[in-house]
């Protein structure tokens, strides 16, 4: 089934409660909290990445994701590119993932492919209108936290941009025929 593979347990704690002491948040805003979460993880060579989401983008993300559970990403490197596969595991309500793993991988074995990068989804703090992003690099050969960020904000904003979604992800998984790969990586500016 699409978007169960991968792994068994995640990189880092389900709940929020586990990764910072909440009550640090109590009474504060929004902007306080996504500062505070971003400063948090600044330092690429712990190998996390931090990220942040309105209520509406991860309501929006969620409906997507179950509609669309996979997707290619292409990673650029000095030779060229590399293609990731994302997969989101939101089967289970306490952690909502996103799972990237290499395309060769994801092909040999989809159920046992190893995740690279894993998204971690933290809603605790939804009702002040911020979901809090945790990402956990696995592999930094493959993928270092600078090149997380970047696969980071290219998934939302083909999951969250209308436009983008129908044309690539939405296209990728039910009209996987009609998905052209290579308008893809020359939409992504990898071709002149």
């Amino acid at each position: 089934m699409p978007g169960e593979g991968g792994w068994q347990s995640p990189p880092s704690p389900t709940t929020l409660d586990k990764v910072v002491k909440l009550e640090t948040f109590a009474g504060q805003s929004r902007e306080y909290i996504e500062r505070t979460w971003m400063k948090f993880h600044e330092d690429e060579r712990m190998g996390r990445i931090g990220h942040t989401l309105t209520r509406n983008e991860y309501k929006r993300l969620l409906r997507n994701a179950q509609e669309s559970p996979i997707f290619v990403v292409p990673l650029e490197k000095p030779e060229g590119y590399v293609t990731l596969v994302v997969q989101w595991q939101l089967q289970n309500p306490q952690s909502k993932l996103a799972l990237f793993t290499s395309l060769e991988e994801f092909q040999g074995n989809s159920m046992t492919a190893n995740s690279h990068l894993t998204l971690t989804h933290y809603t605790e703090l939804a009702k002040k209108d911020i979901v809090l992003v945790r990402g956990d690099v696995s592999s930094p050969k493959l993928i270092n936290a600078f090149e997380a960020r970047m696969l980071t904000k290219r998934v939302y904003d083909h999951y969250l941009h209308p436009e983008k979604y129908a044309r690539w992800v939405k296209t990728f998984n039910h009209a996987s025929s009609q998905f052209d790969f290579k308008a893809y990586i020359k939409h992504l500016g990898f071709l002149a």
